[in-house]
């Protein structure tokens, strides 16, 4: 397993500056982030969660391989819908709702996880109003730019989709 020690956390202080919902966040800024989130591995094949769950936690992935899975209907088998890998984040909208998740998630392999519940991420607000109030944002400022990227694709399917009943 993978030990909590002064180079897991340096890469930690890494990982979270490579993520857009932290980004333009200070060294103190970063290490306070830190300080509220939680550190859990998963062995391979183990569920981080599953569809029709509350949905509380922003994971970032520190170490290993996660598959995004929609459990499909009772006639049909899983579908893997997505894959991260070391860096990447995943259900950073449960930082700001209370909704359900709409999939399950399943490590890979031995995998690290950074984790913000959001309750400890509505305590960091209140205690450092500064640095919290960063955070929403830039997942603001994210989610405008994932938006407008599924715009484009929508946008270009319809073309797709246009030209071939035109043929």
């Amino acid at each position: 397993m993978f030990k909590r020690n002064k180079s897991a956390e340096d890469d930690n202080k890494k990982i979270l500056r490579g993520c857009p919902i932290f980004k333009g966040l200070s060294g103190p800024e970063i290490k306070a982030s830190l300080a509220i989130s939680h550190i859990r591995e998963y062995a391979a094949d183990e569920k981080i969660f599953t569809e029709g769950t509350l949905g509380l936690c922003f994971y970032i992935i520190a170490r290993g391989r996660v598959e995004i899975v929609s459990d499909g209907s009772p006639h049909s088998k899983p579908q893997v819908l997505k894959e991260y890998t070391e860096g990447a984040f995943f259900s950073e909208v449960h930082l700001f709702t209370e909704t359900n998740h709409t999939v399950t998630c399943v490590a890979k392999d031995l995998t690290r996880l950074i984790i913000f519940t959001k309750p400890d991420f509505e305590s960091l607000i209140k205690i450092k109003p500064k640095t919290g109030n960063k955070l929403p944002m830039n997942f603001l400022e994210f989610m405008g730019e994932q938006i407008e990227m599924l715009y484009k694709e929508n946008k270009e399917m319809n073309q797709k989709l246009a030209q071939i009943n035109r043929d």
